[in-house]
């Protein structure tokens, strides 16, 4: 009899534990599991803009040489990314590298040599060339720092950063990106929402909070907003949100 009430008591005290470990693991449970994901919806954001930068540019100004070659770049990359000839898909990688490139060198200072820098860059961070697609997104930044293609490169930028393991080097690019480009800017929300969940991996919930807090008040419509409400909410359960 006296065993039979000890034993539920030790039953108790086990589920506890797991409880505990549950709450303690679940911040790095739910960055472990949605890393991933999150890089990757960036890149298709970032690809899926410079696509629309590149249809608009052509359709108000179809005499633009640079936009016409930039169309002519684009063709080259869906081949590119259509084809599965190993030998053939480097020779088509050669053959859009130096078209981008050449955009780039041409028209240095345009719109288009940034998308096409832009470009090269998403490929090399498929390709896992991840330095090398941090520092071709960071020259498309540099090109024109004030047009619309400046922090969607940056956000490449970052996401070649993180994807490199360069985690203090992100938060560095996601910052400058959410204090210079907020406005008008259709990557914020998502370079909010990472900005708080590298802060996080790092434990500095502070900074964490304060970049949930921000995407929320002014992006509060938006889908990263409510995963940025839930990331406040279990902050706030666990005291990590003072």
């Amino acid at each position: 009899m006296n065993q039979q009430q000890v034993q539920p008591k030790k039953d108790s005290t086990a589920a506890g534990q797991t409880e505990k470990k549950t709450f303690a693991d679940k911040l790095a449970e739910f960055i472990a599991a949605n890393r991933m994901l999150l890089i990757g919806i960036g890149i298709g954001i970032l690809v899926a803009i410079a696509a629309i930068g590149i249809y608009t540019a052509v359709s108000e100004n179809t005499a633009s040489a640079s936009s016409r070659a930039m169309e002519l770049a684009e063709q080259k990359l869906e081949a590119w990314s259509n084809e599965t000839d190993e030998q053939k898909k480097a020779d088509a990688e050669k053959a859009l590298f130096e078209s981008l490139d050449e955009i780039a060198k041409k028209w240095p200072r345009t719109i288009a040599a940034q998308r096409a820098l832009i470009r090269k860059a998403a490929v090399l961070n498929q390709k896992k060339e991840y330095a090398e697609a941090e520092k071709i997104a960071l020259d498309a930044v540099s090109r024109n720092k004030n047009s619309y293609a400046a922090p969607i490169a940056l956000e490449l930028a970052a996401i070649s950063a993180e994807e490199a393991g360069s985690i203090d080097t992100a938060i560095e690019h996601y910052t400058k990106l959410t204090k210079e480009y907020l406005k008008d800017n259709p990557v914020a929300p998502h370079a909010l929402f990472n900005l708080g969940r590298l802060q996080e991996s790092k434990a500095d919930y502070k900074a964490a909070v304060e970049a949930y807090k921000k995407l929320v008040s002014d992006f509060g419509t938006s889908e990263w907003a409510l995963l940025g409400k839930n990331r406040l909410i279990w902050l706030t359960s666990q005291g990590l949100a003072e």
